[in-house]
């Protein structure tokens, strides 16, 4: 028998990796941006070529961390990049074939796309697990707001004086239903944004 997605451990794990995106991607996301547009900016210096190496190096390895949160998480194992060959010897060789490799780059890339992906994964996660959730058992807690906050149910809002509280049978079967539906939905949604992010974490960290 087939367990049910909300059940299934891989849909916890899918919803922890979007969840973690967000935190994850703003470090990644300002490292990335700071150190290129510091590097971009002085380049013409002595020290801009090294603080791009220090970007793309930075994004590298946290590309190494992501590659095993990505096979914790989503049972994607993504193969690591080819090692940086220098063009030549020396530090020079090393700068140039450190910002010539495109596995850097990539790296690099996926840094700085994790912060929107985070903010996306992030909200549509929460928002659908909480508010469906909550919804689905209402039935059960509906009981604390006439015994303990003196309303007959919940409140769903307030306007010029009127408020309107889900207390009657029907609404609490409504708002029950509602919650089933957004848990499945968000079963899908979770299952569709893992897809993305292992694709993402496919294309540019390999």
């Amino acid at each position: 028998m087939k367990t049910p997605a909300i059940l299934s451990a891989r849909t916890w794990r899918a919803t922890l990796h979007l969840v973690l995106d967000l935190p994850l991607g703003v470090l990644s996301f300002s490292y990335v941006v700071a150190l290129f547009s510091f590097g971009v900016g002085s380049v013409l210096t002595f020290v801009g070529l090294p603080v791009l190496v220090a970007c793309v190096a930075g994004a590298r390895a946290f590309g190494t961390m992501e590659r095993a949160r990505t096979r914790a998480l989503l049972g994607e194992d993504i193969p690591a990049p080819a090692p940086v060959t220098p063009s030549r010897p020396g530090f020079i060789g090393w700068i140039r074939g450190m910002l010539s490799d495109g596995a850097n780059w990539r790296a690099a890339l996926y840094a700085f796309l994790l912060l929107p992906m985070g903010v996306l994964g992030f909200t549509l996660a929460v928002t659908l697990w909480s508010v469906g959730l909550s919804a689905t058992l209402y039935p059960l807690y509906h009981w604390v707001f006439p015994t303990y906050v003196g309303w007959p149910g919940y409140r769903l809002w307030e306007n010029n004086g009127h408020s309107h509280y889900i207390s009657t049978l029907p609404e609490i079967a409504a708002t029950c239903v509602a919650g089933i539906v957004l848990v499945l939905l968000a079963t899908q949604v979770v299952k569709g944004l893992a897809a993305v992010r292992g694709a993402m974490a496919r294309g540019l960290l390999s």
